[in-house]
């Protein structure tokens, strides 16, 4: 089975699109017969969220749980921990993932890997008013692995997928982490296992319009990028 994790606070101006995509890539699933479930954390939801969640009553492979807000990485954790699926994948709600890439992910995962990351797309927005329209857009093609390179560098990408054993044996994401969690997190797998394999398949779409928390707060991204290296002795990237 696949465990699809999704943290979400403050997205009511994604949520309702997201929820076309999910279910776009849910029937996709259930057509190649895949075994999965979605697992929602909404941190502090609105109403309108609540309202959204609504269209899923009844669905087998939906669950979602509220909780006050926390980091991201802490509600990842809580997915995780929810999770029944061998695979783990994660998914922010304003990015777009491609369901091929997720059954790939899972194939390699049940092959051996420990880890699979991907190529993926990131394209930027500038907002015109009350519109976002699409000015740049680039194809991310990480570097084949190497534990020197990912004990240093943060090559995992937005749309990784874990074997939740792997994940059990390297621990959970740090939850003091806004924003750098997940960096600090494949470090720490990458120092563990070599197990990681590079997907042929483009996992998705990361969306970049300023509106996100890394966006928001590049100097705290510095910041806990700063802490991330300090941690693992990664001085020369150390940024003052």
């Amino acid at each position: 089975m696949i465990s699809i994790v999704i943290s979400a606070y403050n997205s009511d101006r994604h949520i309702n699109n997201f929820f076309i995509r999910l279910l776009k890539v849910a029937e996709a699933l259930i057509n190649k017969s895949v075994s999965f479930e979605v697992i929602i954390v909404f941190n502090s939801p609105t109403q309108n969220e609540l309202r959204s969640i609504k269209k899923f009553g009844g669905k087998p492979w939906f669950k979602y749980v509220t909780v006050d807000r926390e980091t991201v990485f802490a509600s990842w954790n809580r997915g995780v921990n929810m999770a029944k699926g061998e695979a783990i994948a994660f998914w922010n709600v304003d990015d777009i993932r491609f369901a091929d890439a997720i059954i790939d992910g899972s194939d390699l995962i049940k092959a051996g890997a420990d880890l699979v990351y991907f190529p993926f797309y990131i394209v930027w927005f500038l907002k015109f008013g009350p519109i976002f329209l699409p000015v740049k857009y680039k194809h991310i093609l990480p570097p084949i692995y190497s534990k020197k390179e990912f004990t240093r560098s943060m090559h995992c990408g937005p749309f990784f997928m874990i074997s939740k054993e792997f994940f059990n044996q390297v621990g959970l994401f740090d939850e003091q982490f806004n924003i750098s969690g997940d960096f600090d997190w494949c470090v720490r797998a990458s120092i563990k296992s070599e197990k990681f394999i590079l997907s042929k398949k483009n996992a998705g779409i990361f969306r970049v319009d300023g509106s996100g928390l890394s966006a928001r707060t590049k100097k705290n991204l510095v910041a806990e990028n700063n802490i991330v290296c300090k941690r693992y002795n990664i001085m020369d990237k150390i940024i003052n």
